[in-house]
């Protein structure tokens, strides 16, 4: 069994000005997310937290959703630098919104098969700076996202 949290941002939550999300495939242009989000998730049954971190564009409502979601086990309030693959407990999603009935949202949130997360995270300042990258290649997705961040916790 797995469980998968999803934040989606609401049409009029304002963007924090100060963070940065950017994504890119290959030579492509690089994408700047819209809303970003660094966050200290608590999973209430357990208590475990995660430090959440995910970039996106579009809405769930405007059927043009586009997400990446990654979360990385809570340690404690020290500075971190580390590199976190999918073996080091790195979660690494990919969402975006898919054709639904009338009357209905859809979207579907994709695990990566492979992913590297390189993080500068200092909880007292507040900020997490870091690199990531990722593969899809599962259920016919065949994208290589490669992308970097900037954000102030929220």
């Amino acid at each position: 069994m797995s469980s998968h949290t999803v934040f989606v941002p609401k049409s009029n939550s304002p963007a924090i000005l100060a963070n940065q999300f950017h994504w890119k495939f290959g030579s492509n242009p690089e994408v700047t997310a819209d809303r970003s989000l660094f966050y200290l998730h608590e999973f209430p049954p357990t208590g475990e937290r995660n430090w959440s971190i995910s970039g996106s564009t579009g809405s769930i409502l405007d059927s043009d959703y586009f997400a990446y979601n990654m979360t990385i086990p809570y340690i404690n309030d020290a500075p971190l630098k580390a590199t976190y693959t999918l073996k080091d407990k790195l979660s690494f999603k990919h969402s975006h919104s898919i054709p639904a009935p009338d009357g209905f949202n859809g979207w579907t949130v994709v695990d990566a098969d492979e992913a590297t997360l390189i993080i500068d995270l200092d909880p007292a300042k507040g900020i997490a700076v870091g690199t990531f990258e990722a593969n899809f290649k599962s259920h016919g997705y065949r994208t290589q996202p490669i992308g970097r961040f900037n954000l102030v916790i929220s």
